[in-house]
C-alpha cells in the first residue's frame, strides 16, 4: 500500500474516533446529569473528570510512544506497528467501557444515593464526593481517549520535514469527526435510538476502526526520513550541548533540582535591552528566561486556559439569546469546534514554512483577544441582529437562529484558537534550525511524548479555565469583565511571545497599536446587561445579577402594575392575572385537596408566589427547592406577591436540582408540586419522564397529592399528549386543569377526583387567602377540564417518555393545543356553573 493510502486511511479512522468520542461525551453528560444533577457544581465535577481523564492519558501515552523509541530507534516499522495496534486496543477499550457504561452508571447512581442518604455531608464534601464519583465513572474512558493524538501524531509526524501541516491535519481531521458526532448525538441519535443506542453505536464505531487499525498494522510501509537541513551555529554562538549534559550541568548548580537556562537570543542582543524591563545586551551574559520551546508550552496551556475560558463565558451569554432548549448547547459546541477544525486544518497548510512560528504564535493570541472585544459588541446588538437575519416560524428556523449567534460570536477566534496548535506543534516538535529564536536541542524521544506534553498541559489549562471562569470570575465581576479579564491574558501571552521572538521597535510599534485600541474599544463598551429580548438598561430593570448557574433579571413596570422576573433571556415569573391565578392554583390547590397536610415539597420556587400561596394554609413544614440561588434574592422583590415566605416559619429552602434532591432524598411528603421551567429547556426536560414520575410516587405519603405545572407555549401537540400519558401511566387518578393562556396542569390523587367535590371546597375558600386568589368553588371547578376517562382518551395515542429518549422540541402549536383543550374547557364552564 502506498504511504498516502496509509496516511489518509489513518486519518479516517481518526475522524470516525473523533465522532464516536463526542457521541460519548453528550451521552454520558446526559447520563451523568441524571445522577449527579445539572447544577452548575455536577456540571463542573464531570467536566473536571473528564478533561482530567484526557490531559492523564495523554501525557502517559506520550511516554510510551517515547519509550519505544528510545528502545527501538531504527525500527520505524516495527513502532509504526506497534503504535497502530496500540491505537487499537485503545478503541477497544474506550468501546468495552460504552457498552458497560448502563450497568455501571446505574451502579455509581445507587452508591451515591447511598453515600448521600447515609452519610448526609456538608456541602463541600458532598461536592468532593459528586466530583470523586465523577471521576471514577469517566477516567477510565476518557484517559484512554486522550492517548489517541500523541499516538497518531507519532506514527504520522515522526519526521521534521512536514510535521506541522501532518499535527494540524491531524487535529483537524479528529476533531470535525467531533463536530459530526456531536451533532448526530445532539440532534439525531438520542431522539431516534436513545442515550444506550448512540453509546453502542459509538462502541461500535471505535470496534470497526480499531479492526481496521489491526489491518493497517499488519502491512505498514515506514516512511523514510528526509532529514531537513540544519543550519550551522552563528560564529558567537557556543556549540550547543546534549539535553542530558546540560541537565546535569543545571542539576549540579542547583543542588540536585532542574534549572533550565539558556543564552538569550543574537536576535535578542542586536536589539539591546528588553523594552521596559532595563535589561542590557545578552551577547555576553546567560539569563533565567524561558526557552521558546518552554514559552510555547506555557503559552499553550494559558491558551486553553483562555480557551474555555471564553466557552463558558460566551455559552452562558449565547444561553440568554437561545431558546436553551436540548440542542441549544450542541449548536453551540458544534459551533466551537468547527472554528477548532477550521483553524488548525488553515494553519497546518502553512506552518512549515512559517519563518517565525513563535511570533505568529503570539499574533494568534493578539487576535484572539480583539476579536473577543468585537463579540462583547455583538452581543450588545444581538437582538437587532436576529430580527435582522433570523425567524423562528419553524423548527428549522429556530436552529439556523441558535447557529447564527453561536457564529457570530464563535467562528472568527475559535479560527485562531485552532490555528494555535499546529504552531505550536511545529514550535514545540520541530524547531527551525535556520531561526535562533526558536533554535533547541532535537527532541531524542520522538513527536508522540512532545504532542502528549502539549496535550496534556493544554487540557489542565482548559479545565481550570472553565472551572475559574463559571466559579469565579462570572460571579464576582459579571459576564463582559470575565470576558475582559481573558482578553487581558491573551494579549499579555501574545506580547511576551512576539517580544521573545522579534523584540524591534517596529514589534513593539504594532503591540503599542493594538493595547491603544483595545483599551480604546473597552472604553466605548455598551452597559454589560445582557437581557436577550432589547438592547440596553431601561428605568424598569430593578434587579439583575448574573451567578453561578444563570443570569437573572427583574423589572417592574409602575402602569399598568407588572412584574416581570426573567431566567436567562426567559419570562419566568411574570404577574399578570393568568400567571398569578396559575401560581396561586399551584400553591393553593393542592392544600385544599389535602388539607391536613403536615409537609410539602416545592420543586422550583422562582420568586415564591407559589409557595407563598401554600404557606396561607396550616402546613407546618414546606421545603422548596431551586436551581438558580439569585431566585431567591430577587423574591424580596415580589414580597407582595409571595407574602413575605421567606421570613414564614417551618419554611425551609434549598439550592438544588430538584430532581437530583428527590433522588437523594428518603422523606415522604403529603404535597408535592413541579414548577420546572419548560420540558424543552435543557435543565428541564427531566421532570417530564416516567422515572421522574415514578420517582415522585415513591416519595409521596399513601394519600399524597401530587401537582405539575405543564405550559403549552412553544411545545409540539405531540410532546404535550406524550407527557400527558406519560403521567397518567404512574398517576391513574390523573386530572388536567386549564387557568386561561398556555397554563394548565396535571393532578395525581390517592382516589378519583370529580368536579363535584372541588365544588364542595366553597366552605374552605370563603374568606380565606385561597377564596381571594381563587374565587368560588364554581371558578375553581371550571379550571378543571378533564377527569382521569377523558385524560386517558386525550392521550391515548400518546408514547410514554423515558429519559433515555425524552427529547422535547419547540414547536408552535399553541393553537392546536388551545383548539384542542377549547370543548372540554367549555363543557367544564358548563357543568361548573361559571361563566
Amino acid at each position: 500500500m502506498k504511504q498516502a493510502q496509509q496516511t489518509g486511511l489513518v486519518l479516517a479512522i481518526f475522524f470516525v474516533s473523533g465522532a464516536s468520542g463526542l457521541i460519548y461525551e453528550v451521552a454520558w453528560f446526559r447520563l451523568l446529569s441524571l445522577s449527579f444533577g445539572v447544577s452548575v457544581y455536577a456540571a463542573s465535577a464531570v467536566l473536571t473528570a473528564f478533561m482530567g481523564g484526557l490531559a492523564l492519558g495523554s501525557w502517559i501515552f506520550g511516554k510510551i510512544t517515547a519509550h519505544w523509541q528510545q528502545n527501538k530507534p531504527s525500527e520505524q516499522r516495527s513502532i509504526a506497528a506497534s503504535l497502530l495496534r496500540l491505537f487499537a486496543l485503545i478503541e477497544i477499550g474506550v468501546a468495552l467501557f460504552a457498552f458497560a457504561t448502563p450497568p455501571l452508571f446505574a451502579g455509581l447512581t445507587s452508591l451515591y444515593v447511598w453515600f448521600a442518604r447515609e452519610v448526609r455531608p456538608d456541602p463541600f464534601i458532598f461536592n468532593a464526593v459528586r466530583t470523586a464519583l465523577a471521576t471514577l465513572a469517566l477516567v477510565p474512558p476518557t484517559f484512554l481517549m486522550g492517548g489517541t493524538l500523541p499516538v497518531l501524531a507519532h506514527l504520522l509526524a515522526a519526521h521534521e520535514r512536514d510535521r506541522g501541516q501532518r499535527l494540524g491535519l491531524l487535529y483537524a481531521i479528529n476533531t470535525f469527526g467531533g463536530v459530526l458526532g456531536a451533532l448526530a448525538a445532539g440532534l439525531l441519535l438520542i431522539p431516534s435510538l436513545g442515550v444506550n443506542g448512540a453509546l453502542y453505536l459509538g462502541g461500535g464505531l471505535d470496534l470497526a476502526v480499531a479492526g481496521l487499525s489491526f489491518w493497517l498494522a499488519r502491512d505498514w510501509q515506514a516512511e523514510r526520513d528526509v532529514p531537513a537541513p540544519i543550519a550551522p551555529p552563528a560564529p558567537s554562538q557556543p556549540a550547543p550541548q546534549s539535553r542530558r549534559a546540560t541537565r546535569t550541568t543545571s542539576a549540579r548548580i542547583s543542588g540536585g533540582r532542574t534549572i533550565v537556562t539558556t543564552n538569550i537570543s543574537m536576535r535578542l542582543a542586536h536589539n539591546g535591552a528588553v523594552p521596559g524591563l532595563g535589561i542590557q545586551s545578552a551577547v555576553s551574559r546567560s539569563a533565567s528566561i524561558l526557552k521558546p520551546t518552554q514559552l510555547a508550552l506555557i503559552g499553550f496551556a494559558l491558551s486553553g486556559f483562555a480557551a474555555l475560558g471564553y466557552q463558558v463565558v460566551w455559552t452562558r451569554t449565547l444561553a440568554i439569546f437561545s431558546l436553551n432548549a436540548v440542542y441549544s448547547f450542541t449548536i453551540m459546541l458544534v459551533t466551537f469546534l468547527i472554528g477548532l477544525a477550521a483553524g488548525s486544518a488553515w494553519m497546518g497548510r502553512r506552518i512549515d514554512h512559517h519563518p517565525q512560528p513563535l511570533a505568529l504564535f503570539g499574533w494568534l493570541q493578539v487576535g484572539i483577544g480583539m476579536c473577543a472585544v468585537i463579540a462583547l459588541y455583538a452581543f450588545a446588538r444581538m437582538p437587532t441582529l436576529l430580527d435582522m437575519f433570523t425567524a423562528r416560524t419553524s423548527f428549522l428556523a429556530s436552529l439556523w437562529a441558535e447557529f447564527f449567534a453561536a457564529a457570530m460570536i464563535m467562528i472568527v477566534p475559535t479560527l485562531f484558537m485552532g490555528a494555535v496548535f499546529p504552531v505550536v506543534a511545529r514550535l514545540y516538535t520541530a524547531p527551525s534550525p535556520t531561526d535562533p529564536s526558536v533554535a533547541t536541542v532535537p527532541d531524542q524521544n520522538g513527536v508522540g511524548s512532545r504532542i502528549g506534553r502539549l496535550y496534556a498541559l493544554n487540557t489542565v489549562g482548559a479545565t481550570l479555565g472553565a472551572w475559574m471562569a463559571g466559579f469565579v470570575f462570572i460571579p464576582l465581576i459579571g459576564l463582559q469583565r470575565s470576558s475582559l479579564l481573558l482578553v487581558a491574558l491573551n494579549l499579555i501571552t501574545g506580547a511576551v511571545a512576539v517580544l521573545t521572538a522579534s523584540p524591534t521597535s517596529g514589534e513593539r510599534l504594532r503591540l503599542a497599536g493594538v493595547a491603544g485600541a483595545t483599551i480604546l474599544a473597552v472604553a466605548l463598551l455598551p452597559p454589560g446587561v445582557y437581557l436577550g429580548f432589547r438592547e440596553g438598561v431601561i428605568p424598569e430593570l430593578v434587579y439583575y445579577r448574573e451567578g453561578v448557574d444563570a443570569t437573572v433579571a427583574v423589572f417592574e413596570v409602575k402602569y399598568p402594575p407588572l412584574k416581570m422576573s426573567f431566567v436567562n433571556g426567559r419570562n419566568e415569573v411574570p404577574t399578570d392575572r393568568h400567571s398569578m391565578r396559575a401560581f396561586h392554583l399551584l400553591g393553593h390547590l393542592p392544600a385544599l385537596i389535602r388539607p391536613d397536610a403536615h409537609n410539602a415539597l416545592m420543586i422550583s420556587f422562582g420568586n415564591g408566589i407559589a409557595s407563598g400561596a401554600m404557606a396561607t394554609h396550616p402546613i407546618p413544614r414546606i421545603h422548596a427547592v431551586e436551581l438558580v440561588a439569585e431566585q431567591i434574592e430577587a423574591a424580596r422583590l415580589y414580597e407582595a406577591e409571595n407574602r413575605g415566605v421567606l421570613d414564614r416559619p417551618g419554611f425551609q429552602i434549598t439550592i438544588e436540582d430538584g430532581r437530583n434532591y428527590l433522588l437523594r432524598s428518603t422523606e415522604r411528603y403529603d404535597i408535592i408540586t413541579a414548577d420546572a421551567t419548560h420540558p424543552i429547556n435543557s435543565s428541564s426536560w427531566a421532570l417530564f419522564t416516567h422515572e421522574f414520575y415514578v420517582m415522585v410516587r415513591d416519595h409521596l405519603a399513601d394519600d399524597g397529592v401530587f401537582i405539575q405545572w405543564l405550559p403549552f407555549h412553544d411545545l409540539s401537540e405531540r410532546d404535550y399528549r406524550d407527557i400527558i400519558h406519560t403521567f397518567q401511566s404512574v398517576f391513574p387518578h390523573t386530572t388536567l386543569w386549564y387557568t386561561g393562556a398556555t397554563h394548565s396542569f396535571l393532578v395525581a390523587t390517592p382516589y378519583p377526583l370529580t368536579r363535584d367535590q372541588i365544588l364542595a371546597l366553597d366552605a374552605q375558600l370563603q374568606g380565606s387567602a385561597a377564596g381571594a386568589d381563587l374565587g368560588n368553588s364554581r371558578l375553581l371547578a371550571a379550571d378543571l377540564i378533564m377527569h382521569a376517562d377523558e385524560v386517558a382518551a386525550f392521550a391515548a395515542h400518546g408514547r410514554i417518555v423515558h429519559d433515555d429518549r425524552a427529547f422535547f422540541m419547540p414547536a408552535m402549536d399553541r393553537d392546536r393545543i388551545l383548539a384542542a383543550l377549547e370543548p372540554y374547557a367549555r363543557a367544564a364552564a358548563r357543568e361548573a356553573g361559571g361563566s
